[in-house]
């Protein structure tokens, strides 16, 4: 019996194994970054700011029609930003754990507001994006907001409870789920 349930094991194993894809990584594949600087451009953290006062300023005011395309190019802009911020970190990060473990704090200690910067504009990031869930629904677009809202609040920190409640109230306002 101990024998039958080696060889399963090993059959098994190899099988996993056998399946795991090898990722051929191009060092030289600039793709992904081409497409997102052609369809969102070279953004500055000045230009992202001013988009957040106007898209606040939109949806505050109560006009979701023209706070529905500020907000999501708010929130895609935010989120470029953000991964721009966490690019320039990407040394650090692909690190070994016990590269990082060793590396000095004297210089890491400068890079820490940049990593709080990077999610800072996913935070902002995120309220847009409940924001934007909610002027749809305001809009009367059930099946626009529903996948928003969803999204919202895959990415909403569970510190942020304001959002998180208002983002769930209006989801389950649409599905009519009271409680």
């Amino acid at each position: 019996m101990k024998i039958l349930l080696h060889i399963v094991l090993m059959a098994l194993s190899t099988q996993v194994y056998a399946e795991k894809e090898q990722i051929n990584v191009d060092p030289f594949d600039l793709s992904a970054s081409q497409s997102k600087v052609k369809e969102l451009g070279v953004i500055t953290k000045t230009e992202v700011d001013a988009l957040e006062e106007k898209a606040k300023k939109l949806f505050n005011s109560g006009n979701c029609k023209s706070a529905v395309p500020a907000l999501k190019e708010y929130s895609k802009k935010s989120n470029w930003l953000a991964n721009l911020i966490a690019s320039s970190l990407k040394p650090y990060y692909s690190a070994s754990y016990d590269d990082r473990k060793s590396y000095p704090y004297e210089k890491l200690k400068p890079l820490i507001p940049l990593e709080k910067l990077s999610n800072d504009y996913k935070q902002k990031r995120n309220i847009a994006l409940a924001m934007h869930g909610e002027c749809l629904l305001k809009l009367g677009n059930k099946d626009e907001a529903v996948p928003v809202l969803i999204k919202a609040l895959d990415l909403i920190n569970i510190d942020n409870e304001a959002w998180w409640k208002r983002t769930r109230d209006n989801l389950l306002s649409i599905i009519e789920v009271k409680i």
